[in-house]
C-alpha cells in the first residue's frame, strides 16, 4: 500500500540512529520496493535502483486494485511486479461479494504474470487476520503459479495499535505462510515505529519477511535498513493541462526519480 517519501531538508539528520542500533542490526539483503500506479512510474522504479514495485491505483488513499490493463503493462516493464489486491478504501472486513471479486483480481493477475499479490483481510470479532479468507485468497494465486509471493499488507497496524502481541501476530502469519508482511509497526511513520519493526523481525527470523512502510523519510533509510525490505512510494504532484469544471483536481501523482534515485542510494550506503 503506497506511502510517501518525503524529501529530507538541508537540517535533516541522516547519519541513522543516534545509539548505532541500526548498524548493528543491518542487513545486507534489505530491498527496495517503490509503490507505483501506472508503467511510467515502474521504468521509473527499474531505471533508478528499485528493487521491486508494488503496483496500485488511488496512492493517495491508500491504494486500491489496478485494471487488469494496467497490471499487464506494468508486467511488460521487466520489474518485479507485485500488486496490491484491494477493492475499497475503509477497513479490512470484506463481505463475501468483495471476497469474490478479490479472488478473481488475484487470478487475473496472476495469468498476467505478477510475482506477488499484496492482501489483508481481518476478522469481525477483532480476533487477528481471517486466516480462511487470506488462504483462498493465496490459493487462487498458487493455482496459476505456486511461486507468486504472498505479503500481508498494512492491516497488520490494526491489530498491532490495538495491542496483538508480536509472538501471536508472527504465528498468525506463519500459519498462512505468508511471504512478507508491510508494516509501520502500528504507528503513522515508520520512523517511529522502528523498535516495534526491529522486534518483528528478530521474532520471525526471516519467515516472514519484515517491511518498512508507512511516512518513510529518506533521512529514515539507515535506521530500517536492518529489515527485510523497504517500501516507498516516493511521489510527487505534477499536472498535464487544466482538468476542466467536471474533472476534479489538475494535479496527479506521478513516481518521482529523483526520490527513487536518493531512496537507493541511501540504501546502497547501508549495505
Amino acid at each position: 500500500m503506497g506511502t510517501e517519501v518525503i524529501p529530507p531538508d538541508a537540517s535533516a539528520r541522516t547519519d541513522g540512529a543516534a545509539d548505532g542500533s541500526a548498524r548493528a542490526t543491518r542487513n545486507p539483503k534489505t530491498k527496495l520496493e517503490i509503490a507505483v500506479q501506472d508503467a511510467a512510474g515502474a521504468r521509473i522504479a527499474l531505471e533508478n535502483g528499485a528493487d521491486r514495485v508494488e503496483l496500485c491505483n488511488a496512492l493517495g488513499m491508500g491504494g486500491l486494485s489496478p485494471t487488469l490493463a494496467t497490471i499487464e503493462q506494468v508486467v511488460a516493464v521487466g520489474i518485479g511486479v507485485h500488486v496490491l489486491i484491494r477493492p475499497r478504501g475503509g477497513g479490512y472486513i470484506y463481505a463475501a461479494e468483495e471476497v469474490d471479486l478479490m479472488s478473481a483480481d488475484i487470478t487475473h493477475a496472476a495469468r498476467a504474470g505478477v510475482a506477488g499479490i499484496v492482501v489483508g483481510v481481518l476478522t469481525e470479532d477483532d480476533g487477528g487476520l481471517d486466516i480462511p479468507v487470506l488462504s483462498g485468497l493465496a490459493a487462487a494465486a498458487h493455482a496459476v503459479n505456486p511461486a507468486i509471493e504472498v505479503t500481508v499488507h498494512r492491516c497488520v497496524d490494526v491489530l498491532l495499535e490495538r495491542g496483538m502481541s508480536i509472538p501471536k501476530l508472527i504465528a498468525q502469519l506463519r500459519v498462512l505462510g505468508v511471504h512478507r508482511i508491510l508494516t509501520s509497526g502500528g504507528v503513522p511513520a515508520s520512523a517511529d515505529g522502528a523498535e516495534v519493526l526491529h522486534r518483528l523481525r528478530t521474532e520471525a527470523a526471516g519467515s516472514p519477511q519484515i517491511q518498512a512502510g508507512g511516512g518513510v523519510k529518506i533521512e529514515d533509510i539507515r535506521a530500517l535498513a536492518g529489515l527485510d525490505g523497504i517500501h516507498l512510494s516516493a511521489r510527487t504532484q505534477t499536472t498535464q493541462g487544466a482538468s476542466g469544471p467536471g474533472g476534479g483536481e489538475s494535479a496527479f501523482d506521478a513516481t518521482s526519480p529523483e526520490l527513487v534515485s536518493a531512496a537507493a542510494a541511501a540504501l546502497a550506503a547501508c549495505r
